[in-house]
């Protein structure tokens, strides 16, 4: 089973990592959304295994499939016709300047149109590259800084055929609760 954890807060970070390891042992393939892995360095770690995803990296790559065809996939696919085999060294001096001086900059100045709606980018790239992307079975929210991104995702989750689901694994028991 692929799990996701939505763990943008990092409050519970103890937590999320006790139950990926759980996760883990029992042999499911885990995978943690954060808002900065920065957060995580410090503390209990996401458990060896388990993959991070930082979602600003997610959404800073997040080109649509025109400006990829036209920016990327064209132009390397005919510097790979016109430079084959040993042109090789020549090919990527020339990738590497067009990368600098033509897709860098057109890329920058078209994000402000294509990147306007940040919920509908948010959207688009967590249902194409975490939910069909890895096939996702559950999405467990993980702490309460990802409850505002999990609604604003409901629908994209379950229309993908994913569960939804809390983590439960409490750190501390709850109010009033008395073991014994």
């Amino acid at each position: 089973m692929n799990v996701l954890f939505l763990a943008l807060g990092g409050s519970r970070r103890r937590a999320v990592a006790a139950e990926a390891e759980h996760l883990l042992q029992h042999g499911d393939k885990v995978t943690v959304l954060v808002d900065k892995a920065s957060r995580w360095r410090k503390g209990p770690q996401i458990p060896e295994g388990a993959d991070t995803v930082e979602l600003s990296r997610l959404e800073g790559g997040y080109r649509p499939a025109a400006v990829r065809l036209l920016l990327n996939r064209l132009p390397l696919l005919l510097l790979r016709v016109c430079l084959p085999g040993p042109l090789g060294g020549l090919r990527k001096r020339v990738r590497s300047a067009y990368v600098r001086r033509i897709d860098r900059p057109v890329d920058r100045r078209l994000a402000r149109f294509y990147r306007r709606d940040a919920a509908g980018v948010r959207r688009r790239v967590i249902a194409r590259d975490l939910l069909r992307g890895r096939s996702v079975d559950v999405v467990i929210v993980g702490d309460p800084g990802s409850m505002v991104l999990a609604s604003e995702l409901s629908d994209v989750i379950v229309s993908s055929g994913t569960r939804l689901a809390y983590s439960s694994t409490q750190e501390r028991p709850l109010a009033g609760h008395v073991e014994g």
